[in-house]
């Protein structure tokens, strides 16, 4: 049987479609402004099978904004069925917010293509309305329809990995602003040095480890040590103070947070520093401040892997190496009930004792060397101790460790008017002082009391404006203190004035 010219053009463009099977929506509109042209029916199976083989969502409404054909595709992407939305009015489901917008009732006033992203059924869709005339008169809209909700899902992921990239650069300057030496693991004792060997060894394996020890003893400086001979050495080396994150805020710091989890929660959310240390080392300081409540989520962590940000239900895997430092004691607490000791074994897998510095006396002159040299480089110095102000720094118990030490070092550099400093510049610090006279068996008796002498004396100087400031404060009369300054060789200089 002979076929109509209309079932001729019908078959030709239903098998082009065959054979282009993901036309573009702009190959589809004209397809379809072309067969609209030519017929004027939209209800036959053979329309409704070219209208469904095609990729692309297609939504056509009259001239007045109500539905008269929906394709299979546009159900899936939008979420509606045709038998419900054909006859309704776009103006309806607008108002019903269904659609946020729609691009056929603006094409229909417009009289012109219209292109808009918009949501539908609370998916991301993408809408290309385009208006088909008939004797100059509008006749119908067509729109064509494209999922962007993985789109969406992508720009999502990227801003979050944007996210924590600048996170990581910021921790990463910061580190940087240190300055190299500030992690360097200087040491001559044997004690340090079984310590720095065991480190080493540790720090080939993922394990986690527990650094224990007296305040300014240097527990941040051997994590990083640690961090930086490992494996995750080009990864992100994120410290986490618990003792300074308040604790009403501490969950979303550690954690992040979703867009909206809670009041004043920042628009797109946050990145939390256990997020930041992916594929690197999270250095957990003052562990044993961290409460309770957040104890348990922190050994979640550790044993899975995973964790949640604060207001999200998506559980994310973590790949971090856990450092801790206390100078609790964590055993104690744990007793006391203040610390759960299925976290402290966990912890506890290699365990760090770091001794104070009055026990590892041997560290005490290499540390002062390699400070004064440090801020001898910030300040454009050149200072150095005199061998009896190393003395006196060996003699002193530095119940700050460390941290006392170096403070201590970069005050001598940047207020001593000599490049020499020596122990008479330590007095007043309470490092040299009558607790801790320096003696020298080599020389006589008569000797060392000279010596004493002159470092008092200095002493007194630091803090006197003229010779009369220094007769009040030491008692002496000025003749009798010009005498003895001649006697033992000081200077009578004042700082600011010659007497």
């Amino acid at each position: 049987m002979r076929r109509s010219r209309q079932e001729k053009y019908l078959a030709e463009d239903l098998g082009e479609r065959r054979n282009n099977p993901n036309p573009s929506i702009k190959e589809v509109n004209w397809i379809i402004r072309d067969i609209l042209n030519r017929f004027d029916f939209l209800n036959t199976e053979a329309m409704r099978n070219i209208l469904d083989s095609v990729n692309v969502g297609i939504h056509i409404v009259d001239k007045y904004g109500t539905t008269i054909c929906y394709n299979s595709t546009c159900e899936e992407i939008e979420g509606i069925s045709s038998e419900w939305i054909i006859g309704t009015n776009m103006v309806e489901l607008v108002k019903d917010g269904v659609y946020s917008e729609s691009v056929a009732l603006q094409s229909i006033h417009s009289g012109r293509t219209v292109k808009r992203s918009q949501r539908v059924n609370d998916k991301y869709i993408y809408s290309t309305g385009v208006p088909i005339f008939v004797n100059d008169e509008l006749e119908m809209v067509v729109v064509s329809v494209m999922d962007m909700t993985k789109i969406e899902d992508l720009r999502s992921q990227y801003n979050e990995l944007r996210d924590i990239n600048l996170r990581i650069q910021s921790e990463l300057a910061m580190l940087n602003s240190i300055g190299k030496d500030g992690d360097i693991m200087v040491s001559k004792s044997k004690v340090m040095e079984d310590i720095k060997h065991l480190a080493l060894r540790v720090s080939k394996v993922d394990s986690t480890v527990l650094i224990e020890g007296d305040s300014g003893v240097g527990k941040g400086v051997l994590s990083k040590f640690i961090h930086d001979n490992s494996n995750r050495k080009e990864g992100p080396f994120i410290k986490v103070d618990c003792s300074a994150l308040p604790e009403s805020l501490i969950e979303s710091e550690l954690f992040g947070y979703e867009e909206g989890a809670f009041t004043g929660a920042r628009k797109a959310g946050k990145v939390g520093l256990i997020q930041l240390a992916h594929q690197g080392t999270l250095f957990l300081d003052e562990i044993g401040e961290l409460p309770l409540n957040m104890q348990v989520k922190l050994l979640n962590v550790i044993q899975h892997k995973v964790f949640q940000k604060v207001g999200g239900t998506e559980k994310i895997d973590i790949d971090t190496r856990i450092i801790a430092a206390t100078n609790r004691n964590l055993d104690r607490m744990v007793d006391e009930g203040r610390f759960r000791s299925d976290l402290y074994y966990r912890l506890k897998v290699v365990p760090i004792t770091l001794p104070s510095l009055r026990e590892r006396k041997d560290d005490i002159v290499p540390l002062a060397k390699f400070f004064l040299d440090k801020h001898n480089t910030e300040y454009n110095f050149n200072k150095s101790f005199s061998p009896r102000a190393y003395k006196a720094m060996v003699n002193y118990s530095w119940p700050g460790n460390i941290r006392e030490l170096e403070n201590e070092v970069e005050r001598l550099v940047v207020t001593t008017e000599d490049d020499v400093i020596t122990e008479s510049d330590l007095v007043g610090s309470g490092i040299c002082n009558l607790g801790n006279v320096i003696t020298d068996q080599s020389i006589s008796f008569k000797e060392n009391v000279t010596e004493y002498e002159k470092m008092l004396l200095e002493g007194y100087l630091q803090n006197a404006e003229d010779i009369h400031q220094l007769s009040q404060m030491t008692g002496l009369e000025e003749s009798t203190l010009r005498k003895k300054a001649k006697r033992i060789g000081v200077e009578l200089i004042f700082p600011g004035k010659n007497s």
